[in-house]
């Protein structure tokens, strides 16, 4: 219960009803954030400055990485996706809560390794032809289909590693055949 208490003084929430860069690449992530509702994406740059869709996080998610956990500056743009819901702490107040709730540091821990599991998984499907995983993202992700605005096809196909046309060819397949 003090936990919950600690929390609710020290924890911000918002309602991101539209994109928004919360760091840029380069900035230090001074917070760590809980995904309530919705989606988060790490976009990631190459030495040309092209984008890529490194991870979409979504519901009941920490994000707490190296630039957050080492207070130094972020590889990567983070950015809500519309309609997502956040919470955010400070780096001092997740020490303390960490340092006051030692249960709390291994619950994150835990949170995060699920993140990390998924991401694994993900990759694994990757080397399955391109059906099976714009299949299997959409039944995964049905908000992406729900709200097209979300994330444009072009950065989609960053994240799924395949062709716009690929995308949208198979997604139309799906349709038609009846499994979307």
């Amino acid at each position: 219960m003090a936990l919950m208490e600690f929390l609710l003084k020290e924890m911000t929430g918002k309602y991101y009803p539209d994109r928004y860069s919360m760091y840029h690449k380069g900035d230090t992530v001074r917070e760590a954030f809980y995904v309530s509702d919705g989606y988060v994406a790490c976009l990631g740059f190459d030495d040309l400055g092209d984008k890529q869709v490194i991870s979409i996080i979504g519901k009941d998610s920490i994000i707490a990485g190296k630039s957050f956990t080492a207070q130094e500056p972020s590889a990567y743009e983070w950015v809500c996706l519309p309609g997502v819901y956040v919470m955010r702490v400070s780096y001092v107040s997740m020490k303390e809560v960490y340092e006051k709730f030692p249960d709390a540091e291994e619950l994150a821990r835990l949170i995060m390794a699920d993140i990390s599991d998924k991401e694994l998984e993900r990759l694994k499907l990757l080397k399955r032809d391109a059906e099976t995983l714009v299949y299997t993202f959409y039944v995964n992700h049905r908000e992406f289909l729900d709200n097209p605005g979300m994330m444009a096809d072009r950065e989609l196909c960053t994240y799924l590693l395949i062709s716009e046309s690929t995308l949208r060819n198979v997604r139309q397949k799906l349709f038609k055949d009846g499994k979307l």
